[in-house]
């Protein structure tokens, strides 16, 4: 099969006519890190490649209470950012161990959403922030929750003629707490085993608020542990609710085995995980004040 022919459009309504005539085979490639492996391997094998970079896609800003993230951005942009270090430290977090520096110089926000991968390192902390997606097409632009992006491994609800532009994220209220946890066979430059994020919110009364527990590489999609938030919810926290809350959520898993574990580990350390994940967001509630 031929080179797919390389595009690199200096508007994004050129871009978006190029999405509209070619459809699902027109892929854009932003870092291309997984991409362009999966071209080798014949999973895709797109007929023209768009490339952003000319666009103003690595932008950050803040409009309404939420956080605007360019879908063009680095690992490497977003590490060096005061802005998304200061609010949103568990995806600072998740960025950190991902790979090494010449793949965190390459690899962008989106395209670590795009590949839809259950195994995703940046996609729990977005969910645990409450992050939704802006699509956009020719003919309309929508916005949906990021937890609803995703259809299966490797599949999106995302229209073959739109374009992912931004990731917004509602600013954190205060009192809350955030952390990224993941388990790999070796520290950086693994796929995870597993990986999850916890956000904890104390009200003025020091009880839950508001409670995410979101879990990767233990289902098809990231998922939450809906019952396990539902036993935080409302309550003062304790280490009797987070062993039970850790508990309940590896109950609520769809783990397989495949090369890297076997489900009954991941099960296990789902539970071990969570908890751990669990204590650290209260510990550092408990460090600003929150629970005196």
């Amino acid at each position: 099969m031929s080179a797919p022919e390389y595009r690199a459009p200096e508007s994004l309504d050129d871009a978006l006519s190029i999405k509209r005539k070619f459809g699902a085979d027109a892929r854009v490639i932003a870092g291309g890190t997984d991409l362009i492996l999966r071209m080798r391997d014949k999973v895709f094998s797109p007929k023209v490649l768009i490339d952003l970079r000319r666009l103003s896609l690595a932008t950050i800003s803040c409009h309404a209470g939420e956080m605007h993230l360019g879908a063009y951005l680095t690992l490497s942009q977003i590490l060096a950012s005061a802005e998304i270090v200061a609010v949103f430290p568990a995806l600072v977090e998740a960025c950190r161990p991902f790979a090494g520096p010449p793949i965190r110089n390459l690899a962008t926000l989106g395209g670590n959403i795009v590949n839809a991968s259950p195994a995703a390192d940046l996609v729990p902390p977005l969910i645990a922030y409450d992050a939704s997606v802006a699509l956009v097409s020719s003919s309309a632009n929508r916005v949906l929750p990021l937890l609803e992006f995703f259809a299966g491994p490797g599949k999106t609800v995302m229209k073959p003629d739109e374009i992912l532009t931004e990731i917004r994220v509602p600013l954190p209220p205060p009192d809350t707490a955030a952390t990224f946890t993941k388990l790999g066979q070796r520290q950086s430059m693994a796929i995870s085993i597993v990986n999850l994020s916890t956000r904890l919110t104390l009200n003025e009364a020091r009880r839950v608020s508001d409670v995410r527990i979101v879990l990767g590489s233990v289902a098809p999609t990231a998922m939450r542990a809906l019952a396990a938030e539902a036993i935080l919810r409302g309550k003062e926290l304790s280490n009797d609710q987070l062993e039970l809350a850790a508990k309940v959520a590896s109950s609520e898993i769809s783990p397989i085995s495949d090369v890297r574990s076997s489900k009954d580990y991941r099960r296990r350390m789902t539970e071990v995980l969570v908890r751990r994940a669990l204590m650290a967001a209260w510990d550092e509630l408990r460090g600003m004040g929150c629970d005196d």
